[in-house]
C-alpha cells in the first residue's frame, strides 16, 4: 500500500506508527523524505508493506524532478499491481488554508503526475487520509476539508473511499484505518508476504545514511539539508563489539561546508554524535560513526549526480 501526498503531509511519522518503530526519518522541514522506504504492518489476518514516499512537488531542480518521481514510480507500481494508495493529507494545513483563502496546493498532486504522462483518474482504492484529526475538530471544519480533499481525490481515483481521520501524534483513529483498509484485502497467514521479525526490505547501509541526513535537517539551517547529501563509504561489521560507519556529506559549496563543520569541528561533531546514537538504538550494537564532508558542486541540479547518491529510484 503506497503513501501519497504533499510534502509535511506527515507520511513518515504515519508509517512509523504504523509499523511501531522509529524507521522513517523525520523532521518538521518539509520534504524531509527522499527515498521509497517499505515498512511492514502487522496485525492480526493482516500482513501490510506500507511504501512511504517523497511529497509530490513541481519543482524543477534535478533533485526535486527525482523526488517526484520516486512519488510517482511508487503510484505506478501500486496502479500496475492493483494495490490500494492512502492520501494523506495535512488537515490542520489545508483547513487553515482554506479559511484564509489561500491556494489548497493539493492540486499539484494531479498535475504533476500528468506532466509524467499518467492518465487520470487511475483504477485503483483510493482512501482519502486526513491526518492531524486532534486540530481539526468542529465537524462544520472538518466537512469543509473533506469536500475539497474528495474534489481532488476523485481527480486521481475513479471511486475514492470514504474520509477516513487520524492522528499520527495523538494516535487517533489508526486502528479505524487498519479495520478499513482489512477489508480492501483477503486475509494472509503470517509469514506470507515477509518475516515476522523484519521492520523493512531497506539493507542498515541505507538507514545509517538517513539517520545521518535526518541529523542534517534537524541542526542545520533551513535551506542547507536540501544541499547535503549522505553516502556511506565503509560499513565494516567484521568486529562483533563495534559496527564502524563512514560516511561523506556532500555540500554544493565551500561556505556550506564550513557551516557543517562549524566552529572546530562542533557543528559535524553534534551530527555525528546524534546520529550514532540513533544508528545504535536501531542496530543493537555499539557504532563508531566516522564524517568528513566534501564539496561537490551543484550536485543537487545534476541528475547524474543525484542517480549517484541514490536519490533517483
Amino acid at each position: 500500500m503506497t503513501l501519497l501526498g504533499l510534502p509535511n503531509a506527515g507520511k513518515s511519522s504515519f508509517l512509523n506508527k504504523l509499523v511501531g518503530c522509529d524507521l522513517a526519518i523525520v523532521s518538521p522541514k518539509a520534504q524531509t523524505t527522499w527515498r521509497i522506504l517499505r515498512g511492514h504492518v502487522v496485525r492480526p489476518g493482516l500482513e501490510l508493506v506500507l511504501v512511504d514516499t517523497p511529497g509530490v512537488q513541481e519543482g524543477s531542480k534535478a533533485l526535486n524532478l527525482a523526488l517526484a518521481r520516486n512519488a510517482i514510480r511508487a503510484v505506478t507500481a501500486a496502479k500496475e499491481g492493483r494495490e490500494t494508495v492512502a492520501f494523506l493529507v495535512d488537515a490542520k494545513d489545508l483547513f487553515e488554508r482554506l479559511k484564509a483563502g489561500k491556494p489548497a496546493a493539493l492540486e499539484a498532486i494531479p498535475r504533476v503526475l500528468e506532466r509524467e504522462g499518467i492518465r487520470l483518474p487511475l483504477a485503483f482504492d483510493l482512501i482519502p487520509t486526513l491526518n492531524k484529526s486532534d486540530l481539526v475538530k468542529k465537524p462544520e471544519d472538518r466537512a469543509r476539508v473533506e469536500a475539497h480533499v474528495v474534489e481532488v481525490a476523485r481527480k486521481l481515483a475513479a471511486a475514492p473511499k470514504p474520509c477516513l481521520w487520524v492522528s499520527s501524534r495523538a494516535g487517533e483513529g489508526l486502528e479505524n484505518w487498519i479495520t478499513a483498509v482489512s477489508a480492501l484485502f483477503p486475509q494472509v497467514l503470517p509469514g506470507a508476504l515477509f518475516e515476522q521479525d523484519t521492520l523493512s526490505d531497506r539493507n542498515v547501509r541505507d538507514f545509517a545514511a538517513e539517520y545521518v541526513r535526518e541529523q542534517c535537517f534537524l541542526q542545520l539551517g533551513e535551506e542547507l539539508p536540501y544541499s547535503t547529501a549522505v553516502q556511506i563509504g565503509n560499513f565494516d561489521e567484521k568486529d562483533p563489539k563495534i559496527i564502524r560507519i563512514e560516511a561523506v556529506l556532500h555540500v554544493e559549496q565551500e561556505s556550506q561546508k564550513r557551516i557543517v563543520v562549524g566552529s572546530h569541528g562542533s557543528k559535524i561533531k553534534s551530527i555525528g554524535t546524534r546520529a550514532r546514537n540513533r544508528i545504535e538504538t536501531f542496530l543493537g550494537r555499539k557504532v563508531f560513526l566516522g564524517l568528513r564532508v566534501k564539496v561537490s558542486p551543484r550536485w543537487a541540479r545534476e541528475e547524474s549526480q543525484v542517480k549517484r547518491f541514490g536519490y533517483a529510484e
